[in-house]
């Protein structure tokens, strides 16, 4: 999380990370209350995100973020995760497995529910089995941060969600055919062609300042 933040104040171009959970753990989105979530055994990893949505156990899945200048995406909100989620898809296709964007539901960064994949919202990725991928957005200074997570095996936390999984198996071939077909698509869909990178000192120093005085820190986590 304090790579995505550093990320989304510093980033000078835009950037794309791809990355799973270890341990797993629940996000938090950036509006709920820690209260809601007593029910969690006692020692369930818990971080809080920059971005809006409800909450998300982060299991066997693929997560990415999406950190540039909100001028490379259109600026009515709507528009811009149909332009994110189909890229999605049509990465998605390429290792076989079939979704369709929801048509119905109001996006909000405060959810309805306090699970993001219990309650579908117009642009998530949909399958037959329920939600497969859910996004939240936050827009600063000119600048956006679009995180997404991809179920690929579901969790038994979240048995309600679709999964990659159900479709195809998820071998080491189709992981790595989804991480390149989702950079590509996205990169393309951008008008940008991809490239390896890494952080550089200013968003690594930034980084690890916002993971011990922001993310990293309980009362960052309780604050609501």
């Amino acid at each position: 999380m304090a790579v995505d933040g550093a990320l989304l104040a510093a980033a000078q171009t835009p950037t794309l990370r791809l990355y799973s959970w270890r341990p797993h753990a629940v996000s938090l989105g950036y509006f709920q209350s820690i209260s809601d979530f007593e029910d969690l055994p006692e020692d369930t990893p818990l971080v809080r995100r920059t971005t809006g949505g409800g909450a998300i156990f982060h299991g066997d899945e693929l997560t990415y973020s999406l950190a540039l200048q909100a001028d490379r995406l259109p600026s009515d909100l709507a528009a811009s995760y149909v332009l994110v989620h189909d890229a999605l898809v049509r990465a998605l296709t390429t290792v076989g497995v079939t979704c369709v964007r929801a048509r119905e539901g109001r996006v909000s960064a405060r959810p309805q529910d306090r699970w993001c994949f219990a309650h579908p919202v117009q642009g998530d990725l949909m399958t037959d089995r329920g939600k497969l991928c859910g996004s939240a957005q936050r827009r600063e200074r000119g600048r956006v941060l679009h995180h997404g997570s991809l179920v690929v095996r579901r969790p038994s936390q979240t048995p309600f969600v679709a999964a990659i999984a159900d479709q195809v198996e998820p071998t080491a071939k189709v992981r790595r055919g989804l991480h390149r077909a989702v950079t590509s698509e996205l990169a393309a869909a951008l008008s940008l062609r991809p490239c390896q990178g890494q952080l550089d000192d200013h968003e690594r120093n930034l980084a690890a300042r916002l993971e011990r005085d922001v993310f990293g820190a309980d009362s960052h986590i309780a604050r609501r």
